[in-house]
């Protein structure tokens, strides 16, 4: 396994990314180019594990860009502890800092948690919540498994007389998340960047669709940007007004995304759930825990 920065060709990365179980969006070599990082990848013959990074003074620093949950490993071996755990000792030593995200491998099994020592270096592994919803072809299978309140919601913003439209642009959802959540979060410098570049990438690629909902007076309410990768539909990003809140317009977009989405992929990942109401909501679908891995290391010589 060795340290690379582009010198593989589209083709091996196509087919390391073909041959991998859990085949997220981001996984894929143009993805990573549009949002405009710095990247290579620790490579082998059967597994790939892209890493971004910033350079000073000739050491570097991995770390997860933003547009970007959890990224690779990628390939046969993907699903494999030991080739990840290999995969991840095989970082170059001026890597002084390393702080990513991976898929989570069905056989995992995390050696040792906490931080702790390995070959000078002070690393941590820990898992991180996340939210998937396994879709069935029968949307009303699908809606068997809502909680009470998430019915009752559905139901209340019957009463508000909202309307879906598909063909609003990125553009529209920055602007209302930067105008709503911007009120109530912090939002990081340098985030609208990537994730506008991410979100034209997939429309381009006809791999993304806008979703947002309106009330009456054209009075926007809520919306998603929704990402689809061979079997999995991912809700990258989202915005929603006060207005939306008050008219449940977010299970509403939500309950319509599933019924689109039923009998076309088999999983609805809602990609991060660190906050407990955020939990609380995506579980209300029916959406089960099923959490990715996030690696920590800082190295001492």
């Amino acid at each position: 396994m060795r340290w690379v920065e582009g010198d593989w060709t589209s083709e091996f990365w196509a087919r390391l990314y073909n041959d991998s179980s859990k085949l997220f969006p981001y996984d894929t070599e143009g993805y990573a180019d549009s949002i405009g990082v710095q990247w290579g990848a620790i490579i082998a013959k059967e597994i790939a594990l892209p890493i971004a990074y910033r350079k000073v003074f000739g050491l570097k620093s991995g770390y997860l860009p933003f547009g970007i949950q959890q990224w690779g490993p990628i390939g046969k071996l993907a699903d494999d502890t030991n080739a990840i755990y290999q995969v991840i000792n095989s970082i170059p030593r001026n890597f002084t800092k390393v702080d990513i995200s991976l898929h989570c491998p069905q056989d995992w099994k995390m050696k040792k948690d906490g931080w702790h020592f390995n070959n000078f270096r002070l690393q941590r592994w820990s898992m991180v919540p996340n939210y998937e919803i396994e879709l069935t072809d029968n949307y009303e299978k699908n809606y068997n498994l809502f909680s009470k309140q998430t019915k009752r919601n559905i139901r209340s913003s019957l009463k508000h007389e909202l309307s879906i439209f598909e063909n609003d642009t990125p553009d529209i959802l920055l602007q209302e998340f930067s105008r709503n959540q911007g009120k109530r979060y912090s939002i990081p410098n340098g985030f609208n960047r990537p994730i506008r570049q991410a979100m034209y990438h997939l429309l381009h690629k006809g791999k993304g669709a806008v979703w947002t909902v309106y009330g009456p007076g054209n009075c926007f309410h809520a919306g998603a940007f929704v990402a689809f990768s061979a079997n999995r539909m991912v809700l990258l990003f989202s915005a929603i007004s006060q207005e939306g809140r008050e008219s449940n317009a977010m299970t509403y977009l939500i309950n319509e995304l599933i019924l689109f989405g039923s009998g076309r992929w088999d999983i609805f990942d809602f990609e991060g759930s660190k906050e407990s109401g955020l939990s609380r909501f995506y579980s209300g679908f029916g959406a089960s825990l099923s959490p990715y891995i996030r690696y920590q290391r800082w190295a001492i010589l």
